[in-house]
């Protein structure tokens, strides 16, 4: 009864479909991953351009706030060191808080990509 043509039939069927099966799930693989790469690599040019920017932005605001507090006090060199030492602070709270300000919202961001339920 095994060795029933209409079986063998079957039995090649069933193997030619489960090569088919496992061709489309390799094809659909390669794609999920081209899709989380492109996102990954869009969000890091957004980050990119934004930092750009918003350094850009810094800049001009922080030979405003000098230029100010210049006018305020008197004396452009100091008005240029405390904008100095604001950023020094910045850089301070940065660093202290870098692990729940950037590492974990970069974690959590790249997981959410990467390991995303269909």
């Amino acid at each position: 009864m095994i060795s029933n043509d209409k079986n063998i039939e079957r039995i090649a069927d069933f193997v030619e479909e489960a090569k088919e099966w496992l061709s489309l799930k390799k094809e659909y693989g390669k794609l999920d991953m081209i899709d989380k790469i492109v996102r990954i690599f869009t969000a890091l040019a957004l980050v990119f351009i934004f930092t750009i920017i918003i350094f850009l932005v810094f800049i001009y605001l922080s030979f405003a706030m000098a230029y100010f507090i210049g006018d305020v006090i008197g004396s452009m060199p100091i008005a240029f060191c405390c904008v100095s030492a604001f950023y020094v602070l910045i850089l301070f709270l940065f660093y202290a808080n870098r692990h729940a300000w950037i590492e974990k919202p970069m974690i959590k961001f790249l997981v959410s990509i990467l390991l995303e339920k269909e």
